[in-house]
């Protein structure tokens, strides 16, 4: 590819291809949303961390939303599933609970546990996350304590000694555990090795996905596809694990041994570059068609940043992995982006947040509307030789020689995360037409992340390109 000339006359700056807008919760209520969900005729559902569940029929002004006090008493409700119009299902600390309205009054006046246990320590970090799996049953997240918080003297279930130890531990049972819960009622362990899974996805093809916060064992933010039986690093849930030794301390023995660590864990599809691109991963989405960007690839919130990630993923050499970008970087949105959901139609992304005291204060609804398309890469993929960049229009100005690609590794242990490690810089080569960039990348190797910085360029009729830097982890290498 020639390089080409930066015409100006040929890149109006477009600032934003959507609207965002802010939805006020009733008066008085502290808006600090753990999950919401959509009902089948399209009513909307947000349970608040205080314990309250509203409901309300979306309207085009956000300040015109009747909401109605559909049910209260959570204890710490992180996760919806809304049913019906007249029933819905809450992870709450201890337990999965279904809250009905058998009387057509607008309020639940039935409440029946579904699903308990797992532990509880008495720390205020342990909170729990569902997705339905499809087939009448869910998957649940069971998040670890905290280290900032106290482990109480009687906890709800049985309690481990190795397992309160840690930074961020799992003192009593599942902690740190993604559980199956199915139609007949039983509760069965799925995968292990989590920190704080705050958020499950099921994507259009059945695969499980979800993310965790970086810290101890965690190197980075990640993105994980979720298989049973796999340990995802983060070693204080094994003695929770069947198989684990009951005199057998994890954290020590993977300190002494991470060569033995790094074997027996499954790595992130994605690593994340923490505070560049997301600081806190939390819900993860699959963009639908009628949101008119980027349809079939996924999202990722950030709890602790005014962004959204934008994940492309793709299977190489039997391995899930792909790309990270932004998809939303500020521009109105705020912080505390902790649960998400699309309007039924597709249009419309609806954000529930809540920073808990992490960061600037940021707490309440907000709604994306889709606008007209501007000029992004819209999706990456790995060749034989390096990566090739499909962009949402023609090039038709910049120079595309300016393209740098470095790369490095991460490496998970007991320390809070991890820098960038082993960083090179690669010589490559650009070429392709039309809205391809194809780019052989000398020194292209299995096992880490390359950085793909892209110079001004800007296409006839959308702009110039926007977020242009992204990351691909490269698991494998394609033959």
């Amino acid at each position: 590819m020639k390089p080409l000339l930066l015409l100006a006359l040929l890149t109006p700056l477009i600032a934003a291809d959507h609207r965002i807008e802010d939805i006020p919760l009733p008066e008085g209520v502290p808006p600090e949303v753990g999950g919401l969900d959509f009902a089948p005729d399209g009513s909307l559902f947000v349970v608040l961390r205080r314990g309250d569940v509203f409901k309300a029929t979306p309207t085009d002004d956000p300040r015109d939303f009747d909401w109605q006090l559909f049910a209260t008493g959570f204890h710490n409700g992180c996760g919806i599933d809304a049913v019906s119009p007249s029933k819905i299902r809450v992870t709450q600390m201890a337990e999965l609970t279904e809250a009905e309205d058998t009387d057509d009054d607008g309020a639940a006046d039935r409440y029946r546990r579904l699903a308990h246990g797992w532990g509880l320590s008495g720390n205020y970090h342990e909170t729990n996350t569902l997705v339905p799996d499809g087939r009448d049953g869910y998957y649940l997240s069971i998040g670890t304590a905290s280290h900032n918080g106290p482990t109480f003297e009687h906890t709800l279930g049985d309690y481990s000694k190795f397992g309160r130890r840690g930074r961020n531990f799992s003192a009593v049972k599942w902690r740190g555990w993604v559980l199956h819960y199915g139609p007949d009622g039983e509760l069965t362990p799925f995968a292990s090795g989590f920190r704080m899974h705050n958020g499950l996805h099921l994507d259009p093809e059945g695969r499980l996905w979800s993310s965790d916060n970086q810290g101890d064992w965690k190197a980075t933010t990640p993105l994980y596809h979720i298989e049973k039986g796999n340990f995802y690093g983060h070693p204080s849930s094994l003695v929770w694990d069947p198989e684990w030794p009951d005199d057998k301390d994890p954290l020590s023995t993977y300190r002494d041994d991470l060569d033995a660590y790094n074997e027996h864990r499954t790595r992130p599809a994605i690593q994340i570059p923490h505070r560049g691109v997301n600081r806190s991963g939390s819900e993860i989405l699959t963009i639908p068609d009628g949101f008119g960007r980027f349809a079939g690839q996924m999202i990722l919130l950030d709890n602790n940043g005014t962004r959204i990630t934008r994940l492309m993923v793709e299977e190489v050499g039997g391995a899930m992995q792909g790309a990270c970008l932004h998809f939303i970087d500020g521009e109105g949105l705020r912080s505390g982006n902790n649960r998400a959901r699309f309007s039924p139609d597709g249009r419309q992304l609806y954000i529930g947040q809540t920073t808990r005291g992490w960061g600037k204060l940021a707490e309440g609804l907000q709604r994306i509307t889709a606008g007209d398309p501007v000029f992004e890469v819209e999706t990456i993929s790995l060749t034989p030789k390096g990566f090739r960049l499909e962009l949402t229009a023609d090039l038709a100005a910049g120079d595309p020689s300016g393209i740098g690609v470095s790369s490095f590794t991460y490496q998970s242990r007991w320390t809070y995360g991890s820098p960038m490690e082993n960083k090179r810089d690669h010589k490559i080569t650009v070429g392709g037409s039309g809205p391809t960039l194809d780019l052989a990348v000398e020194g292209l190797e299995a096992g880490r992340v390359y950085e793909i910085r892209l110079p001004e360029l800007a296409s006839k009729d959308r702009g110039k390109l926007r977020h242009r830097t992204l990351y691909y982890t490269a698991n494998r290498l394609r033959e």
